[in-house]
């Protein structure tokens, strides 16, 4: 299953941790929480969630205004306490709309079709490579992808079908790839950002933890940046941010 790296936009608290307790139990990553529109594009700019729950009244502002502020705004799944704002909502192709109390059942609903919706669009948009894996050719889907390793003459895709050898560059094969897509980790090898679950730290090395439940270590070069790419902005908890 596609995992969910979500933005959470609500001015209530309450409501934010409602919603965060779903979130919990469902395959999905909260990268982080704004209680304004302000702060929701900052998030939404600086770590490209592929959903945004957005509650469509925050206070004196508009949600749709967050929304036509993007020419490409991420999938949403509205929730709101006014169930008349149904009439705009046809300006956007939602996953789906909501209306508070939000039910877990119709949530996870929701979430799951945000799945089917997101895997969809990251077959169209990504590259796949015919690559040798046990000396057999292999087609490799971007999505399936979790590490580049640059390798002299040839480029090794650590994927979840096991590691595929590419006669290429990885200037060449991470090319095709969306903006953002991968981190760098030194200078021949590059992670899947989806594929980070966490990071620490042992006296002056970096270690990320995957998906796969294996670590990698960061070159003391991209430490810094590989940090402030996954850090959202402000105070954190366990990795979540938070906003007023």
């Amino acid at each position: 299953m596609k995992r969910l790296n979500v933005v959470l936009i609500d001015d209530e608290p309450l409501c934010r941790q409602d919603l965060r307790d779903i979130l919990a139990a469902f395959p999905a990553n909260l990268i982080g929480e704004a209680g304004t529109l302000t702060k929701a594009k900052t998030l939404i700019e600086r770590f490209h969630p592929n959903l945004i729950l957005l509650d469509l009244s925050l206070g004196s502002q508009n949600g749709f205004d967050l929304l036509r502020s993007f020419a490409s705004p991420p999938l949403c799944i509205a929730v709101t306490a006014n169930p008349n704002q149904g009439a705009t909502a046809f300006e956007f192709d939602f996953v789906d709309y909501l209306v508070k109390p939000v039910d877990k059942a119709r949530l996870e609903q929701a979430l799951k079709r945000a799945v089917r919706r997101i895997s969809t669009a990251a077959i169209q948009d990504t590259p796949s490579f015919l690559a040798e894996i046990s000396n057999q050719k292999v087609l490799i889907q971007g999505g399936e992808i979790q590490q580049v390793e640059a390798m002299g003459n040839y480029v090794i895709l650590h994927s979840t079908k096991g590691k595929g050898i590419l006669r290429s560059t990885l200037r060449n094969t991470l090319n095709p790839f969306p903006k953002n897509f991968f981190l760098q980790l030194s200078r021949s090898r590059w992670v899947a950002r989806d594929q980070v679950l966490g990071w620490h730290r042992e006296q002056s090395k970096l270690f990320l933890s995957l998906r796969d439940k294996t670590q990698t270590s960061v070159s003391r070069r991209h430490i810094s940046s590989v940090i402030k790419s996954l850090t959202p902005p402000g105070t954190q908890r366990k990795g979540v941010t938070s906003y007023p």
